[in-house]
């Protein structure tokens, strides 16, 4: 039985960093061993249980893992006992193989400053697929980092309060006048004073900018240096999406708890495209997506879940719209 490389490869899938070949690699060893299944389902299961939403709490949570594993009851059959020590033995390798991991991935660490000649000590809090923080920053901004999203923040504020972010956050900035709030992004800048409001603004994706409560002005940055860059202006339960390949705005009404429902475990989709639900069921459960058939991809969906598992949300869209899905231990397939 392959002990080193199963404990590689569920280390790096429960941390949310493994490649597709190596979520290939897993399926099949769970194929070929069905005995590490039930070990791998009761790492899986501790480590999603457990309370880790602040990034601060992550390797507290895997000792808490490994406290739970080596708590469980002995086998009274000698053979079985051979098994569990040796599954212990894993299990231990595991979750101290991710609390090493996991560790460095998410505590603050000092980063360049993205602002040349900026002597700030900067921050980074990194998020794999599966995982969601909470943070304070030093003006007492709060801050939700969705799953697989990245900001870089100042550990003290200077003259000015800026942060840079990649993926998707919901901030409630805290008020300063003097000292207006900027958010940095890859397609272009958003602006606030003191309010809440949430930003989308994955790789490849329409940037997304909601507001709760307050103004902000979002500044898209164009492809074309020479034009002239627009302000707008956005208000509660108003929602810009912004597409830096086409250079195509778009200002429309939304809900505002609509927006900030995945802060609360909640999933809200509003005639959504499967490929587009799937994006997000990726992120949220970190299991790779896979579409066997271009038709599924294009089918619009309505639908609101609170903690529900995959399981769950699948059998619902599936009633909905004829297509068949499967579920593995790290894969999600879609096909006619």
């Amino acid at each position: 039985m392959p002990n080193d490389a199963f404990i590689q490869l569920i280390t790096r899938k429960l941390a949310g960093v493994a490649t597709p070949d190596e979520i290939r690699e897993l399926d099949a060893l769970l194929e070929q061993y069905p005995e590490l299944k039930t070990r791998y389902h009761q790492l899986s299961r501790y480590f999603a249980e457990a309370p880790h939403r602040e990034a601060s709490n992550a390797e507290l949570v895997l000792q808490r893992t490994l406290s739970k594993i080596k708590a469980a009851p002995l086998s009274p059959e000698k053979e079985k006992r051979k098994t569990f020590r040796w599954q212990w033995a894993a299990a231990a390798a595991v979750v101290s193989g991710l609390a090493a991991g996991v560790f460095l991935l998410f505590r603050p660490h000092p980063a360049t400053s993205p602002l040349a000649g900026n002597s700030l000590q900067w921050r980074q809090q990194a998020n794999p697929k599966g995982i969601k923080s909470f943070l304070t920053l030093a003006d007492g901004t709060r801050i939700w980092l969705n799953a697989e999203s990245e900001l870089k923040y100042p550990r003290q504020f200077g003259d000015s309060r800026e942060v840079y972010l990649e993926g998707e956050a919901f901030l409630e900035v805290a008020d300063d006048v003097k000292r207006p709030f900027i958010v940095h992004l890859r397609e272009g800048t958003v602006k606030v004073l003191g309010t809440a409001f949430n930003i989308r603004a994955y790789h490849n994706e329409p940037v997304q900018t909601a507001v709760v409560s307050g103004k902000v002005a979002f500044i898209p940055r164009y492809n074309d240096a020479k034009q002239t860059r627009d302000t707008i202006l956005i208000t509660p339960d108003v929602k810009v999406s912004y597409t830096s390949r086409t250079g195509t705005l778009v200002k429309d009404t939304t809900t505002s708890l609509d927006d900030k429902a995945w802060t609360e475990g909640r999933l809200v989709f509003r005639n959504n495209t499967l490929e587009e639900i799937c994006a997000s069921l990726e992120r949220n459960f970190g299991k790779h997506v896979v579409f066997e058939a271009d038709a599924p991809r294009q089918y619009r969906m309505t639908g609101a879940f609170r903690n529900n598992s995959l399981q769950d949300i699948m059998y619902y869209l599936s009633r909905s719209k004829p297509f068949h899905y499967t579920i593995t231990d790290s894969t999600l397939v879609i096909s006619e």
